[in-house]
């Protein structure tokens, strides 16, 4: 299965409800079935994934732990397919945020981690030679991200069932948020601000989450000024820090790429700010993608690492839109000369996001020490895509 939608929306909830469900009704009927979730956010190549599935199923059928390290990927299939095989009648697999997982290592003619992942995974009765079954399921915020990003071998087997959740509107999420009033004591949220709460939530990103994470870090922020009651004021407050953690945290757990990609970009609306404000075909803080492009070649060319085509920093930064870190926006230039993309940073401003990035990374933080030559390619390619 697909489950696709916004980040927020119950998809992987939903996948782990339905498969502790099917876990029960398994055992009512004497089929041993087991449960297990990786999320593709939190690993950084195909043998990690590969290594927690391995390692979940040890974990709930009591086996002995095989090594992360010093072990093949494919010896790491098979421990999988001999593990379901002579234990279980049925593993469910989710695949949690499967896009992310492209694998920081690849080349640009190699496919991402997850199509390799699939491809063993919806084939594993053939490779494994299993009597057993896997059934996947699959959770993306990104569906086109994720069955481009599929090799013809991959995408001729994974032929999903996908259902669609959509963003929560004002009322379903004030209906789960009353499921939270218990949380504070009685009379500490002042009239109107669940609704209120859901309405902010509602507007922006339709997230459970978001409005979850909301009420709490304006309950939070009472506590701290020791004040009596959550008022509008502080869920105001509340939500330009629950936005600023948000794409924080995704910016951390981004490929190497992407955050290269990024990087430039918030580079070049940082020295670049001079000439976006002068020109009238630009704008303040918003980066034409073909200059962004152009600083990312360089730091990648600085740090000797792959540089990727234009096609890929485009495809990225587009995904990095649909988790609200940057926003992206198509303009036309006039006079029949086309269109192009423009970057913005709605949530975190630039210098938050360079600093983030560059945080655990010496070779970038060395990188972009060198202000002058950054700030050069900057404006002058500004002023070249301005005349």
């Amino acid at each position: 299965m697909l489950l696709r939608g916004p980040s927020g929306t119950g998809k992987t909830l939903c996948a782990g409800t339905v498969a502790n469900k099917t876990m029960e009704i398994g055992a009512e009927r004497g089929i041993e079935i087991e449960y297990i979730e990786v999320n593709g956010k939190h690993k950084k190549s195909e043998h990690e994934a590969v290594h927690q599935i391995a390692h979940s199923l040890e974990m709930s059928l009591d086996l002995e732990q095989t090594a992360k390290r010093g072990i093949s990927t494919s010896s790491k299939y098979d421990r999988i397919f001999e593990i379901i095989d002579e234990h279980l009648d049925l593993a469910i697999v989710v695949l949690d945020e499967l896009d992310l997982l492209v694998g920081e290592t690849r080349s640009k003619d190699e496919v991402p981690a997850f199509s390799d992942i699939l491809y063993n995974l919806t084939r594993s009765k053939r490779i494994g030679n299993m009597d057993s079954s896997i059934s996947l399921i699959v959770t993306t915020n990104s569906p086109r991200s994720l069955m481009d990003g599929l090799n013809s071998r991959t995408a001729s087997t994974f032929n999903p069932s996908e259902i669609s959740f959509d963003d929560y509107d004002a009322y379903e999420l004030t209906e789960i948020l009353e499921y939270r009033r218990d949380a504070f004591r009685k009379g500490v949220l002042g009239d109107g601000v669940i609704e209120l709460v859901a309405a902010a939530s509602a507007q922006g990103e339709g997230d459970a989450r978001f409005a979850i994470d909301l009420l709490r870090e304006a309950g939070n922020i009472v506590n701290r000024l020791e004040d009596d009651m959550v008022l509008e004021r502080h869920v105001e407050q509340a939500r330009d820090e629950v936005e600023k953690n948000y794409v924080a945290d995704i910016v951390e757990k981004v490929s190497h790429q992407k955050q290269v990609s990024l990087l430039a970009t918030a580079l070049v609306a940082i020295h670049g700010n001079p000439v976006l404000e002068r020109e009238p075909i630009l704008r303040s803080n918003c980066v034409p993608s073909s200059v962004g492009y152009t600083l990312y070649r360089w730091v990648q060319e600085q740090s000797n690492s792959e540089v990727r085509s234009k096609h890929s920093y485009l495809r990225w930064m587009r995904e990095l839109s649909t988790y609200e870190v940057i926003k992206n926006k198509r303009r036309g230039r006039g006079n029949e000369q086309g269109m192009f993309s423009e970057y913005a940073f709605p949530h975190l401003n630039p210098e938050s996001i360079v600093q983030i990035i560059v945080e655990d990374d010496p070779l970038l933080s060395e990188i972009i020490g060198d202000k002058e030559t950054i700030r050069t390619i900057a404006r002058s390619n500004l002023t070249e895509f301005a005349s």
